[in-house]
């Protein structure tokens, strides 16, 4: 079944045509990585995706149902969005942890005040999910205790606490030097391997080569290319992915140096 479908997904700030026809199909299963430059649509993509931005024209579909549907600048759907919010997890570049709260009430909120479960029961699969991110010590700590790489790993037991069927990762390591990237970078492995849905905006063009069974490359609001992950990171075909691409090897061999 394909967990996600986009289809001819617009959107502009003002006179800035961010999205221009961007279409995305997601089987169950599957870890999709969308590569491309900085502002070529990639984070308005997801947030488009997740409802936190409404997009100006296209359709999206969760599981085989039409979650949102615009036409010519006007809603179509009958559905109401807020109902597939929970099929899906978004975690951020920047963490968005609630400041104010400890990691476990981070992790506890929504699967209790939205999602209506049981606490105790929520509490149980918190505790499960920051002893799978090594954070079992960490319960009760503030976000501002804790570094980068470990508000990231809350962030990602976050949206596991809400039981999703799939993920969205906006640049997941962008905020993290090399060493933290790695925990991440391990984690999202794993998940992979458990078959989880991710769909995964990421500079890490080896990672997403060994992870990601689809890639797309967008710039300009565009998808200029798509197809097998490993094939497309190594041998594309267009002029502005293989332009990109080569800047990005460059600027990481640069940095191992």
């Amino acid at each position: 079944m394909e967990a996600l479908a986009i289809t001819n997904m617009e959107k502009s700030f003002g006179t800035n045509k961010v999205l221009q026809g961007v279409s995305l199909r997601v089987e169950e299963g599957e870890v999709v990585a969308i590569l491309g430059p900085s502002g070529s649509g990639k984070s308005t993509l997801l947030r488009c995706a997740t409802f936190l931005e409404e997009m100006d024209n296209g359709e999206i579909c969760y599981f085989g149902e039409q979650a949102f549907k615009k036409e010519n600048g006007e809603k179509v759907s009958t559905g109401d969005p807020r109902r597939f919010r929970h099929d899906f997890g978004l975690v951020f570049q920047d963490f968005n942890l609630f400041p104010h709260w400890n990691v476990l009430r981070n992790l506890m909120d929504s699967p209790c005040k939205v999602q209506k479960r049981n606490p105790e029961e929520v509490r149980k699969e918190a505790l499960a999910l920051l002893e799978r991110m090594n954070l079992s010590d960490k319960a009760d700590a503030y976000p501002s205790e804790l570094s980068g790489g470990q508000q990231q790993r809350v962030a990602i037991a976050r949206a596991l606490a809400r039981r999703p069927r799939m993920l969205y990762f906006d640049e997941p390591t962008s905020a993290l030097d090399p060493e933290l990237t790695g925990e991440i970078l391990h984690i999202i492995r794993a998940l992979a391997a458990e078959n989880m849905t991710m769909v995964i905006v990421t500079h890490e063009m080896d990672f997403a080569a060994e992870v990601a069974d689809t890639a797309l490359f967008i710039d300009g609001g565009v998808v200029l290319e798509s197809g097998p992950a490993r094939e497309l990171i190594k041998n594309p075909t267009q002029p502005r992915t293989i332009q990109f691409l080569t800047k990005l090897r460059g600027e990481s061999e640069q940095k191992k140096a």
